[in-house]
């Protein structure tokens, strides 16, 4: 499953993104709260090396809560700022202007001793496809200025949003890289659906899903489908098609059962990236 790729509107993005970056007084950068290591595009380490900017670990309400407060506590320490929301309940969404004047404040005080001035802040939004962008800059602005989905590539171009007097914001098209050198990068990936499910293959991906649930989340197999924790994960898929009444060599029904649960949290509140 070695994944590698770049479609041409994802170039388009990224070199977008490399010209109006020079715009902006800060970055936010959307990371998956499930993959907060998968769904950081290496490419903009460099590209945002001397610019100001925030991590922001989206979709709290779906991962495990100890293992963010752990990636909250990992990019702390390299030393980046950053914060954990999720925008459906808006946990800590409103904290992430807050969070903005906190880290452009010496800058905003040199410009103001400089004789400019004061006007609103100029942020750009990054991530990889199907982060929650969308529905972030909804939330902030209250009212849906942007189209949301659950799928990747939803937001075709860039745009300028405002969100209040004191903050604007550039949406940007979700962007990756163009090879996952480590296979579970691709494989986390497309499990939460930031690739297409077509990329990889479903039975390779649940496969995966069930030895890594058995050795990092043990008894949530058995407390959704009410089956053994067999070794064997063919075993596994056997009883939960006998279980859920599928035919017992419909095994392409019961991937998509078992992904269609995972992505929707009826397994439970999984973080695929461990520290």
């Amino acid at each position: 499953m070695n994944v590698q790729w770049y479609p041409g509107h994802m170039a388009k993005a990224k070199r977008e993104i490399e010209e109006k970056i020079k715009l902006v007084d800060i970055v936010y950068e959307l990371v998956d709260s499930r993959i907060p290591y998968s769904s950081k595009n290496p490419m903009m380490t460099e590209i945002l090396k001397n610019k100001y900017h925030i991590v922001i670990l989206t979709k709290t309400s779906m991962a495990n809560r100890s293992m963010t407060q752990k990636w909250i506590n990992y990019y702390s320490n390299i030393g980046s700022n950053v914060i954990a929301i999720d925008s459906l309940s808006m946990e800590n969404v409103k904290k992430i202007e807050t969070l903005t004047y906190e880290v452009l404040h010496d800058k905003i005080q040199k410009d103001l001793s400089r004789g400019l001035k004061k006007r609103a802040v100029k942020a750009m939004i990054v991530g990889i496809p199907n982060v929650g962008k969308s529905t972030l800059i909804n939330k902030l602005v209250n009212k849906n200025v942007t189209i949301t989905g659950n799928k990747p590539g939803v937001t075709k171009a860039q745009q300028w949003i405002r969100i209040n007097q004191n903050l604007e914001l550039l949406d940007t098209p979700g962007v990756l890289w163009p090879k996952f050198e480590d296979q579970k990068v691709g494989i986390h990936l497309a499990l939460t659906g930031a690739i297409k499910s077509e990329i990889l293959h479903i039975d390779d991906l649940v496969l995966y899903l069930l030895s890594f649930l058995k050795e990092n989340y043990p008894g949530v197999i058995t407390a959704r489908y009410d089956v053994e924790e067999y070794e064997d994960n063919i075993e596994i898929l056997n009883a939960i098609m006998k279980k859920r009444g599928i035919h017992k060599d419909d095994y392409d029904r019961c991937f998509e059962l078992i992904m269609n649960e995972f992505r929707n949290c009826k397994i439970g509140k999984i973080t695929l990236d461990l520290i």
